[in-house]
């Protein structure tokens, strides 16, 4: 269980200290503390400085040996150069667990390279202490302590994230951390986030492990500069990804990318192609953008895998489906022609202008029911398809709310407001079947609605569970490698 890992005690803390802090707002560790307010934790906080009584409202102490009990983890926000001094004193306090923010070891090059290091190498050796850094972001854990909304072990990220089942391992404090700074545009949470920075001492390959066997993560987010344990990574991702999804980003490979790494982290990039093929290999998904690597978590933490590589396509709008489907056979899947008897059944149902092939073309309709529930039921009931990008799904009331604004329109209209309630109502009707049909066939649906992704017609679909998108291109590219993923799996199994 993840609970027998040393990694647990990072997340799971009951005190932490903090080197580096004041109450200017200016300090990384100041802003941490107020982070973990936020954050509702309800352990111990100990800043330690020389100066000043209290920090952030916290008592302060003069040096660690100052403070009545243990801490379960110490935070240093200092110089580089103070650090080793600082773990000789942790050390002698009985402190078994430590994260380094501190930048200025490994990452310097040139004129500028020292020892410090190996030197804090040689003190957590001696008195058996694990830290996570140098030069990282720290953790967050949203599973933290009695689980509740609203609480968490967070000294990494400045937003409330919702919890999930996504878990990201970063050698980049950035990806584990600023891509949720807008968290009202996401649709997925975060179930933690480790920021591993140089590896001195913990890496990557450690957070899988203890993500391996943690109830609270289905999917794992990487960020990866180099592998210091390649084979030991090797047989770990083997074991992981026939039952917990992976997907990753490379850097390295070009001139600009690992002259960037040496300054970054140290970091020696490896062939971009070796690792393209490792990770092909053992059934990781590999992309290069972040927007993609979120839209690959958030399909995936779903837990709704497509079984096979045929597409359905639901549009009202004969453009977009099209370049749909153009673009899933270019990625070498298929937009299946339907069966007879199936465009048969739609036929029925469907406008005279319309189209039943796949793309079910249904052109510009307000019967929202059959547009929302009806066609997808069908193609889900069908067993010809596997995924269904459903375009179009536009709020129409939003639209027409805006044009009530101007007198001269709406003296004669023969619409009116409807209220957020009734509008709730409608959404609430029109997804939760399709939601359940979805989980019913395992069968994703992903939606494209093209206007503003927080217009109220799109937040009301999403806060019933739609996987939405404001255009055509994201949807598809991030399926198709879910597809890829779903492949490995079936390979695997029939070993």
């Amino acid at each position: 269980m993840s609970e027998n890992h040393f990694l647990h005690g990072f997340l799971n803390p009951k005190s932490v200290a903090f080197y580096g802090t004041n109450n200017k707002g200016s300090s990384l560790a100041a802003i941490q503390i107020m982070n973990l307010i936020k954050s509702n934790y309800d352990g111990k906080i100990y800043p330690i400085h020389l100066k000043l009584d209290s920090v952030i409202g916290f008592k302060a102490y003069k040096s660690i040996a100052e403070i009545p009990e243990i801490p379960e983890l110490v935070v240093i926000v200092l110089s580089a150069k103070v650090v080793p001094q600082i773990f000789k004193e942790c050390g002698e306090k009985g402190v078994k667990r430590i994260i380094v923010i501190s930048g200025g070891f490994r990452e310097l090059i040139g004129d500028r390279e020292n020892t410090l290091t190996e030197e804090i190498n040689k003190i957590s050796h001696q008195y058996g202490i694990r830290f996570i850094g140098p030069n990282c972001l720290g953790v967050f854990n949203n599973w933290y302590g009695a689980r509740k909304e609203n609480l968490a072990f967070n000294i990494s990220i400045w937003e409330h994230i919702k919890k999930d089942n996504f878990s990201i391992a970063s050698q980049s404090g950035t990806l584990s951390s600023h891509i949720w700074f807008d968290p009202g545009s996401l649709d997925i949470g975060l179930s933690k986030s480790l920021s591993v920075g140089n590896e001195a001492n913990i890496d990557i390959v450690d957070c899988l492990e203890y993500f391996k066997d943690d109830e609270d993560t289905k999917v794992i987010g990487l960020y990866i500069e180099e592998l210091k344990r390649g084979k030991r990574f090797l047989e770990l991702v083997k074991e992981i990804t026939p039952k917990k999804s992976i997907v990753a980003i490379y850097v390295g490979g070009s001139e600009a990318g690992n002259r960037a790494l040496r300054s970054h982290t140290g970091s020696l990039a490896g062939d971009a192609k070796v690792y393209s093929a490792v990770f092909k290999e053992t059934g990781i998904i590999q992309t290069d953008y972040v927007q993609e690597f979120l839209d690959i978590a958030m399909i995936l933490s779903r837990e709704i895998l497509p079984k096979g590589n045929r597409f359905g396509v639901i549009t009202n709008s004969g453009g977009p489906g099209a370049m749909v489907a153009n673009n899933v056979e270019n990625k070498g899947l298929i937009v299946p022609e339907l069966s007879e008897s199936l465009q048969t059944q739609l036929i029925e149902i469907l406008p005279s202008n319309a189209s039943a092939k796949n793309p079910v073309d249904c052109a510009f309709d307000m019967n929202l029911p059959y547009f929302y529930i009806t066609l997808p039921e069908i193609l889900m009931k069908s067993g010809e398809i596997d995924a269904i990008i459903q375009y179009g799904v536009v709020g129409f009331q939003d639209v027409l709310d805006d044009y009530l604004k101007y007198d001269k329109i709406a003296k004669h209209a023969e619409f009116q407001h409807q209220p957020s309630e009734v509008m709730d109502s409608l959404a609430q009707k029109l997804l939760l079947p399709t939601m359940k049909n979805s989980e019913k066939f395992s069968i994703p649906i992903l939606y494209v609605n093209p206007m503003s992704f927080t217009s109220p017609w799109s937040k009301r679909l999403r806060k019933n569970g739609a996987l939405l998108f404001q255009l055509w291109d994201r949807p598809v590219n991030a399926l198709a490698k879910v597809c890829e993923y779903v492949n490995y799996k079936k390979k695997y199994e029939n070993c």
